[in-house]
């Protein structure tokens, strides 16, 4: 009797100890809009990205090691939302993906390397400073680094990781940086520039202004020129969120200039 109950727990323990597998589909993409117009206040240092135990996803056969493997695009379920921001002039698509996964724990699980859009890396030093003529005040720039590890990378338009595991519930974890090409402003000295009639030695204002009082009239006549040279400059912005989620539901990761679309749905 003993005997046969224990084999009865036993059959019942075994789902329980099954591995569970998760389908993982996102959407990442840009928002076309000028970061200078967004009431957003940029950090000008972006917070470092930590790629140990990251896996790229362009390694399927290192990737299948760690129980990740691909899906056909027949399986993806996210085709419409892709489809709607194609078309969509604020939004441009960069990446959309989808694999299966098990419920492995965060320990566990390897954090998924993302690389999209453009590569800057043939315009723009790892710092963010232009190849062609001289880089700029690196004590002056803003937001002048690409927060990788490894800058022998390639500067790719998004560069972060995507981590998705299991801990009593499903989470996901992203950081990502999105680098846009634009312009930084350096001023360079200022010149005090006197209307014609003031740049003289004999003027009518000399006769009329008391000496004493002339310099306080010159000054308020004098405008001040202050030029700048222009210089392309490459700027980051950080996304970095976490989120728990339930299976099968769409979850949306909104940021001023980055949206991230994913769905994990279970295995069955």
């Amino acid at each position: 009797m003993k005997k046969k109950i224990f084999l009865l727990l036993f059959t019942i323990s075994i789902p329980s100890l099954a591995e569970r597998w998760y389908d993982v589909e996102i959407i990442v993409f840009k928002r076309n809009q000028n970061p200078n117009t967004v009431k957003e206040n940029w950090p000008v240092s972006p917070n470092s990205i930590n790629f140990s135990n990251a896996i790229s996803l362009s390694d399927a056969a290192f990737l299948a090691t760690k129980g990740l493997h691909f899906l056909p695009k027949k399986h993806w379920k996210l085709h419409e939302a892709y489809n709607k921001l194609t078309v969509h002039t604020d939004f441009k698509p960069l990446l959309h993906m989808a694999w299966r996964q098990n419920d492995g724990s965060k320990n566990v699980m390897p954090k998924l390397r993302l690389t999209a859009g453009k590569d800057y890396g043939d315009e723009f030093h790892a710092d963010g400073t232009t190849q062609v003529g001289h880089p700029l005040d690196r004590g002056a720039s803003l937001q002048s680094h690409l927060r990788i590890e490894n800058q022998n990378d390639p500067m790719s338009q998004l560069d972060g990781f995507i981590h998705v595991y299991v801990q009593h519930y499903l989470f996901v974890e992203i950081n990502l940086i999105l680098q846009e090409a634009g312009e930084y402003k350096m001023p360079e000295n200022a010149s005090i520039i006197l209307p014609p009639m003031l740049d003289k030695q004999d003027t009518i204002i000399q006769h009329i202004v008391p000496r004493n009082k002339q310099y306080e009239t010159l000054a308020k006549f004098q405008e001040s020129k202050r030029s700048y040279s222009t210089e392309k400059h490459m700027h980051s912005y950080s996304f970095d969120q976490k989120r728990h989620m339930r299976s099968g539901e769409i979850h949306y990761l909104d940021h001023p200039l980055i949206g991230l679309i994913i769905q994990v749905t279970k295995v069955e």
